[in-house]
């Protein structure tokens, strides 16, 4: 975890550094700025591996609580990235609010969170209710070429 976030981390913040410093011009980012960010990411994905292995191998009942909501999002992870694409599509392009280029970074980094956190707030109430999502479900089905029960048993 330490050396993926260590070399990670700062190769990525040194491309954004970069990209800002060439005004996010097409053709550096294409050839030259996106190496940054390639690499880099190679390192951070490697460190968030590490950190979710510490976090699943951690006993605290106050460890369970907080990741609680990331298993069901999990669960729930084809409906999640359904419903995040609607979303974005509709903030974004032309059939919903247009605003494909014109959103600053801090109004897409604010759109992305508030998305995360209603998904981690509705995927542990749905599953109280629900065996799977509703995209999950669909895909059981069809795979199964059968109705899967859907609700769960109150016992």
């Amino acid at each position: 975890m330490t050396i993926g976030f260590g070399i990670g981390i700062p190769v990525v913040s040194w491309g954004v550094i970069e990209n800002f410093a060439n005004n996010w011009s097409m053709d550096f980012a294409r050839f030259f700025g996106f190496q940054f960010n390639y690499w880099g990411s190679l390192f951070v994905a490697a460190g968030y591996i590490g950190m979710v292995m510490l976090i699943c191998q951690s006993k605290s009942k106050k460890t369970a609580a907080y990741t609680r909501p990331f298993a069901a999002a999990g669960r729930m992870a084809f409906t999640n990235y359904l419903v995040q694409t609607i979303i974005c599509t509709l903030v974004f392009y032309g059939h919903g609010l247009g605003l494909f280029g014109r959103m600053e970074r801090i109004g897409q980094i604010l759109l992305v969170f508030v998305i995360w956190v209603l998904q981690l707030i509705i995927s542990p109430i749905w599953l109280r209710h629900f065996k799977f999502g509703p995209a999950e479900w669909l895909w059981r089905s069809l795979t199964y070429k059968k109705f899967q029960p859907m609700r769960r048993s109150n016992n």
